[in-house]
């Protein structure tokens, strides 16, 4: 049986640090130094770790990157700690708990400066330059979201995607971009707290490790309840040989467009393989779908719009459903789903313990 999938970041929240108290683990929780939930209470991030300290071989289990996302993630994080999780032998696996607390208390998919957090590991005194991006800008992050406004942004979008193929213009809305703060896979000016806090849970729970293997649990991408092991390292290279020894034929190459995912700047995988240059480095988002592509996008561009130009009167109108199609755009509140992406996690961080075996 799935897990119980919590109903917000509250409940998240609550139910992760149950089930380690239960599993008898400490919890140690990084306070949000500025944002507050939509209750107006303060926001944490979460981790835990299994295994000793020294350990020189590891498994990194991520929820929340994205926020809103963490409905999935962060229930099977508190599902795998009730059920047991077994270490081979002089292993360890660290269990981080909505990396993007902000993003999840307000049913969004960014942080409180509208950065992506998948697309901020990046150097920042000169970010990834996303040409395509720019040129779209307008249609892609519309300041009016009125039918006749929509349409002539979609128009535009269309037009693009016919001249240059579809595959063209998911990468110049996704791939990450650096100049357009209002806009959509805002990858940020600066480090973000996230960032910082990575590095602190790398530096205080995995400072002797070796060999890494992540699982960054993410939905949003492909057909509701389906998976794949999206990763940034192309065929060849020796990441993605072990991500193929680990996971088969679901570990696809977002380099080389095997995966539903374009190619991507700022990545978690790649700030981890800049920061960890001496560890053997085995990293993976588990992407599981929940709506069409099209409802995913429609639900981002007017999130973004209601929190970068919509007025008090709109956001007062409007909020409330915005909202809402968010969270159903990232969670499937059905059991089937459920079930399903509950077997697809399974799967995953088995294989990723065997590998440390």
């Amino acid at each position: 049986m799935p897990p119980d999938f919590p109903e917000n970041y509250r409940a998240a929240r609550k139910g992760f640090v149950a089930a380690c108290r239960e599993a008898g683990l400490d919890v140690v929780s990084r306070v949000h130094p500025s944002a507050l939930g939509p209750d107006g209470k303060p926001l944490f991030l979460d981790a835990a770790a299994i295994g000793p300290r020294e350990a020189q071989k590891a498994l990194l289990l991520i929820s929340g990157t994205h926020g809103v996302e963490g409905h999935f993630g962060s229930g099977v994080q508190a599902g795998l700690l009730r059920e047991g999780l077994t270490l081979p032998p002089g292993a360890r696996i660290v269990l981080l708990h909505a990396l993007n607390p902000f993003g999840f208390a307000w049913s969004r998919r960014v942080n409180e400066d509208n950065i992506d957090i998948n697309r901020n590991f990046v150097d920042h005194a000169k970010p990834p330059v996303n040409a395509a991006y720019d040129g779209l800008k307008n249609a892609i992050a519309p300041r009016d979201i009125s039918p006749r406004a929509m349409r002539a942004a979609d128009a535009q979008l269309e037009a693009y995607a016919k001249s240059r193929g579809a595959s063209a213009l998911q990468e110049a809305l996704t791939r990450g971009q650096y100049h357009h703060p209002q806009g959509l896979f805002f990858g940020g000016q600066r480090e973000s707290w996230s960032s910082q806090m990575l590095r602190a849970v790398l530096r205080e729970d995995l400072a002797r490790v070796k060999k890494l293997i992540v699982v960054d649990f993410h939905t949003g991408l492909g057909r509701s309840g389906a998976a794949e092991m999206s990763i940034d390292d192309p065929p060849g290279s020796p990441a993605f040989a072990r991500c193929r020894e680990i996971w088969g034929a679901a570990a696809l190459s977002s380099a080389t467009g095997q995966s539903l995912s374009a190619a991507l700047t700022g990545t978690i995988g790649l700030g981890l393989r800049g920061w960890l240059e001496n560890v053997e480095l085995t990293s993976a988002v588990l992407e599981v779908g929940t709506r069409p592509v099209p409802q995913v996008l429609r639900a981002l561009r007017r999130d973004n719009w209601l929190h970068n130009f919509a007025d008090a009167n709109q956001a007062a109108a409007r909020g409330p459903a915005i909202a809402r199609d968010m969270r159903a755009a990232f969670y499937c509140d059905r059991p089937t789903w459920k079930r399903a992406v509950w077997g697809h996690a399974k799967r995953a961080v088995t294989a990723a313990l065997a590998a440390l075996a």
